[in-house]
């Protein structure tokens, strides 16, 4: 085995993020905006730079609200507004239940990150005035979906507020989002609104991997390149999305063994990073997520193999740079999962379901540990047992505490509900959602679609807590008028 050599690395100056540079002209105009991106894209650093554009015009008095579906979510995206330099002068707060801010420290924060129910809350109790919304922010629309009473609501109170609105995928709610809100928006990627580049096939495959620690994804790295020297898979290029871990994966491929080769000509494995353009290898990985499509492809671009190994929470992003790239992502193969491929529709589509809609962040450093010792594909199919199975075994109180999860993971039952007040009396989804949860012990996620009719309102509500809305609806006063609850045309919530 031969020492790395040292070789000409490519150089690239700190760079304005693409989704900055692409829609700062928007930015500046105070354009409504719709994104497709996913976590790692720099949706968060666009998000500091309209609300400073905003905040700065708007003077003293104006604020900006960054709607996210959950707290962890809330949590990330606030620090990552706050770190954004442009978002400095600007008092940035995440509010979720366990934050509890006092009352000075909400009127003094100017960027205001939270879950729509809360905020909606803190507007109808008058703690925050939607005169001052200069810029509303939807992060993950499709997410946000079991609290949309909320969020149509707080758009429908900031009416001359700038919208931005990022999406993973044009689902249902974005689709519709885009057609009644937001219609004249600024979107970007544009190659991703064009109807014809979602139709055009797409032949070529990135493998993709995932770990949740930059250890777990070096050493999948390292697993990677012995399973394909063990099949002769040929010369070998890694790009290193990040420049400043080029050193780290040089020693610690050289400590597994590998030849680092100094430059095209040497034999053994070549690493690269942003501003490398390397001849064409039989196999290119990509070790961090590209930070564009050209980094992406001038990485892995000309190989007869391309992998990419990435933070679990920036695959979505990776699969919507391949698809602007005319590349899509698979799954990188593991471990054959044997019976797992006889599990019933029903089953798949409560996971996909999961995937979509739940934020997996906090999840995925709980099982760092374990998806580093067992691999991702025994790990999986261990929670998959767990999760479907259906009753206690010999009496174990630990299959108990299991058991009862699999029952929550399912999508809401809902009943609907009859409420006498409609928009005659000027109600409208927000007074329902402020009555419900003010007057109930139900949660944003339990309030479903909400049709205010002429003189009554339709609800849809979770079947388990449908008993106790009625009661608490029932007399409660909406809009200044007392409301008849009453479940519709007398359905009651299963049993």
């Amino acid at each position: 085995m031969s020492p790395p050599t040292r070789r000409k690395r490519g150089t690239s100056d700190p760079q304005v993020p693409e989704i900055v540079a692409a829609l700062a002209p928007a930015v500046d105009r105070g354009h409504h905006i719709a994104l497709l991106v996913g976590e790692g894209g720099g949706a968060a650093t666009l998000y500091a730079h309209a609300a400073a554009r905003d905040l700065e015009e708007a003077g003293d008095e104006g604020r900006v609200f960054v709607l996210s579906p959950t707290p962890d979510r809330v949590l990330r995206c606030a620090r990552a507004v706050a770190a954004t330099p442009v978002a400095g002068p600007f008092e940035t707060l995440a509010l979720t239940r366990d934050s509890a801010p006092g009352i000075a420290e909400l009127t003094g924060a100017r960027i205001i990150c939270s879950t729509p129910v809360l905020l909606l809350g803190a507007v109808r109790t008058g703690d925050l005035a939607a005169t001052d919304i200069r810029t509303v922010i939807l992060d993950g629309v499709g997410s946000l979906r079991d609290e949309w009473a909320a969020v149509e609501a707080i758009l429908q109170s900031a009416e001359g507020a700038r919208r931005v609105a990022a999406a993973h995928g044009r689902d249902e709610a974005f689709e519709d989002l885009l057609v009644r809100q937001l219609p004249r928006a600024r979107r970007w990627p544009a190659e991703l609104f064009d109807e014809a580049s979602e139709s055009a096939g797409r032949a070529d495959e990135i493998r993709v991997a995932t770990a949740a620690t930059y250890a777990g994804r070096v050493a999948h790295l390292t697993r990677l390149i012995h399973g394909l020297a063990e099949d002769g898979g040929g010369s070998v290029f890694v790009y290193v999305a990040d420049p400043d871990r080029i050193d780290d994966v040089e020693v610690a491929l050289t400590v597994e063994g590998f030849q680092i080769a100094g430059d095209e000509t040497d034999a053994g494995v070549r690493i690269g990073g942003p501003g490398d353009a390397p001849d064409p290898a039989e196999v290119a990985i990509a070790l961090g997520l590209p930070s564009d499509p050209l980094a992406l492809t001038g990485g892995l671009a000309g190989a007869g193999k391309r992998f990419a190994i990435v933070h679990p929470l920036h695959e979505r992003q990776l699969e919507l740079l391949g698809a602007r790239s005319g590349w899509r992502t698979v799954p990188m193969g593991g471990a054959d999962l044997g019976e797992l491929h006889d599990d019933v529709d029903a089953f798949r589509a409560r996971v996909s379901d999961a995937v979509a809609r739940l934020d997996l962040t906090a999840n995925g450093l709980l099982l760092a540990p374990l998806l580093e010792e067992h691999g991702a594909d025994r790990v999986a199919a261990a929670l998959a047992g767990l999760l479907r199975s259906k009753a206690p075994s010999d009496g174990d109180a630990a299959d108990d505490a299991i058991s009862a999860p699999a029952e929550r993971v399912t999508r809401p039952t809902w009943t609907r509900v009859y409420v006498g007040v409609g928009k005659r009396d000027g109600a409208r989804p927000g007074d329902l959602v402020g009555a419900i949860t003010g007057e109930t012990g139900a949660a944003g996620g339990q309030i479903g679609r909400i049709d205010v009719r002429q003189g009554f309102t339709l609800v849809d509500v979770d079947s388990l807590v449908a008993d106790d809305v009625v009661k608490g609806l029932d007399g409660a006063r909406i809009k200044g008028r007392q409301v008849v609850a009453r479940f519709d045309r007398d359905r009651r919530p299963p049993k």
